[in-house]
């Protein structure tokens, strides 16, 4: 229904509205939300392409004849453009246009004037098919680029190597790359700094500003595309285990789940094709730079300086008062022309904050964005780190800390079956060997946990205690259950059963 209603547009009297219709058509071919099998059936489709310029404004001519000489590959194409006379009409055509758009309509009309045996069954191969082969081999229509195998035998491929480089395991792995203003990446540089401090009221408070401003002024996948944050927040989960530190290991666990579930919002954002922009320029609408242009005459609310009452504490390293993070404060007009961010590397690994002395906020340098990306923690990464780092915080002999880390475990799960298939124990591409090992060891951490409450159930145990053990040996091993049927297929579950 949606493509037919695009396709009687394309005929529409307003230009603007056939140029929006030829547009949303080429954009779901690009995301293979649509295929050409489906237009190639749409006989009002090669009709309205042929009128489209018979119009007295005729925009985009190179998109109308670039499609038209993509369809014409396949035989209805053909058969329905012959129909509707499109040789006369192209013939008459190619005196109008200009010198590079004829070249084009020769093509298409090449493609008319073939016999249908010659005419490739499928274009978008890289090794094309005729359909007498296709219905002789039927089994080498595997991904969604199909070959010949005689093309193969030709190329003389060398074997395969053991280390495959597609990677087949992701549902979902970069978000789209952000840039920052100046100011957001103090913002995020002052709470860095903060995070690393050896001062447990500064960290605390820190994490209540990430909760209550940060995490909302700022799109999630900011904190990926820079990941320091989050790499400090996973080191203080450590601190669960020392004494009277466990309260700064919880707050990076709210941290951590809120993260989470912001992350959640946004991929279901970027998955929903009615927010779909095919539009890529630098500034990304929720990119804070976009938000530039707004600050220039607009009044903003600031917000309370380092010395006033507010339990929220000031960034660290700025005098004055506190940018809101989001680009829209009164500094956002004058920094909107840059783009700069601090040179540090993200894999360095993070120690435990209490061990680092507060660190001076240094000056930002240019920012390298093709480096940063390459730094960016994907969406698998992101949700098999919190497995590792928060695994572990299960054998704690505290209640509350058990509970509050299988809250973060449930909202990372949730993300693990977006981002990860099951095909990751057949992945044979370094990244899927690397999660495969790294989830592995997961999963054996939790075996090792359930079986320390398991074995810490006895009727020597204090009561307190005998109810501590069995309540943590249910809740872990109901997420271990859930973890494996989130990342392991039916049949690899259901093995052990049927060779019993």
């Amino acid at each position: 229904m949606v493509l037919a209603g695009l396709i009687r547009k394309l005929g529409h009297q307003l230009a603007e509205i056939r140029e929006r219709a030829l547009k949303s058509i080429l954009c779901k071919i690009e995301h293979n939300l649509i295929c050409y099998a489906d237009l190639i059936q749409e006989r009002q489709l090669f009709l309205h392409l042929l009128e489209w310029f018979n119009f007295p404004s005729v925009p985009m001519k190179e998109e109308v004849l670039n499609l038209l000489s993509r369809l014409v590959k396949y035989p209805p194409a053909v058969q329905h453009l012959v129909d509707v006379g499109a040789v006369e009409f192209l013939s008459k055509l190619r005196s109008n246009v200009e010198p590079n758009l004829q070249a084009e309509i020769d093509g298409i009309l090449d493609g008319l004037f073939l016999l249908p045996s010659e005419v490739p069954a499928l274009s978008s191969a890289s090794y094309q098919t005729n359909q007498t082969e296709l219905s002789k081999n039927p089994e080498i229509l595997t991904g969604y680029f199909p070959q010949d195998k005689s093309n193969f035998q030709q190329m003389e491929v060398p074997p395969r190597p053991v280390v495959n480089q597609t990677v087949k395991c992701l549902k979902f792995s970069t978000f789209p790359w952000l840039p920052l203003t100046t100011t957001d990446r103090h913002v995020l540089s002052s709470n860095e700094s903060s995070l690393r401090s050896s001062n447990h009221t500064l960290i605390w408070n820190t994490c209540e500003l990430l909760k209550d401003v940060i995490m909302q002024d700022f799109p999630a996948e900011i904190f990926l595309q820079r990941p320091k944050i989050v790499q400090s927040l996973l080191s203080l989960l450590k601190l669960a285990f020392g004494d009277g530190k466990h309260r700064l290991a919880l707050q990076s666990v709210s941290c951590l789940q809120q993260l989470c579930m912001y992350l959640r919002n946004r991929l279901n954002f970027h998955r929903d094709p009615g927010f779909f922009s095919n539009k890529h320029d630098t500034v990304s609408q929720n990119s804070s730079l976009s938000y530039c242009h707004e600050a220039r005459g607009t009044h903003h609310s600031q917000n309370p300086s380092p010395g006033s009452s507010s339990p929220r504490p000031s960034v660290v390293g700025r005098t004055g008062q506190r940018p809101r993070g989001d680009g829209q404060d009164w500094d956002a007009a004058s920094s909107s022309g840059s783009s700069s961010h601090a040179h540090v590397n993200s894999r360095i690994s993070v120690h435990s904050p209490l061990d680092m002395g507060h660190i001076d906020l240094p000056e930002l340098e240019t920012e390298d964005t093709l480096e940063l990306q390459f730094q960016q923690l994907s969406l698998p990464q992101f949700c098999v780190s919190i497995l590792e780092s928060a695994v572990p915080l299960l054998r704690t002999g505290s209640r509350q800390v058990i509970i509050r880390v299988l809250e973060l475990l449930t909202e990372d799960m949730t993300l693990i079956g977006e981002a990860i298939s099951t095909d990751i124990w057949d992945d044979s591409s370094l990244f899927g060997i690397d999660m495969k090992e790294k989830l592995l060891l997961v999963l054996g951490a939790l075996g090792e946990t359930m079986c320390y409450h398991k074995s810490s159930i006895s009727l020597e145990q204090p009561e307190v205690m005998l109810v501590h053990h069995r309540m943590a040996f249910i809740s872990i091993s109901l997420f271990a259950v859930r973890l494996l049927q989130t990342l392991l297929p039916v049949e690899k579950l259901l093995w052990p059963i049927w060779n019993s």
